[in-house]
């Protein structure tokens, strides 16, 4: 009879508990950032904006879109070198622990001027520092190689890239 009691009371107050609130990284991660890009995306510098998607705290996506500035690609006598306005973007997955992830995707940039080929496509693969919590800087290191046309004939594609930007 008291061993029925216990358990009575167990599953009555029990019941009643409820569990606590898990208030980790997939709450607090901010989820936009305004970042500058020096060197890759098809850019020699870029502004963006990036946003996450958190799926776990181990996990998220990201879909980044900007604008940027790019030149000519010539090696010598070039005195008037043709300017281009970049339009990059991205969609990345990011695995990781804490702040410090792996990030890979698919990355493209419109490239506006007089060029053969406008858009160039470009799988991308890096590391990226990512805050915990809003009105920190986040940084991006990152690789990419161009997959369509002739961009690196055109333009100035450097294949590594740096990112630093201001999470919210």
């Amino acid at each position: 009879m008291k061993n029925l009691t216990i358990f009575l009371v167990c599953l009555l107050f029990g019941g009643l508990l409820f569990a606590q609130s898990n208030n980790d990284s997939i709450l607090v991660r901010p989820k936009n950032n305004i970042s500058i890009n020096l060197l890759g995306d098809a850019s020699l510098v870029s502004v963006n904006y990036e946003r996450l998607f958190v799926i776990n705290p181990s996990f998220f996506i990201t879909a980044k879109l900007g604008i940027g500035y790019n030149e000519e690609f010539c090696l010598f006598g070039c005195d008037d070198r043709e300017k281009y306005l970049t339009i990059p973007q991205h969609i990345t997955g990011n695995f990781g622990k804490g702040k410090n992830f792996f990030e890979f995707g698919l990355g493209g940039s419109i490239i506006s001027g007089h060029t053969v080929q406008d858009y160039t496509l470009y799988p991308m693969v890096g590391y990226r520092l990512q805050p915990l919590k809003s009105d920190k800087l986040n940084f991006r290191v990152y690789l990419q190689y161009p997959v369509t046309g002739s961009a690196m004939d055109e333009i100035l594609f450097i294949p590594i890239g740096f990112s630093f930007g201001y999470c919210f």
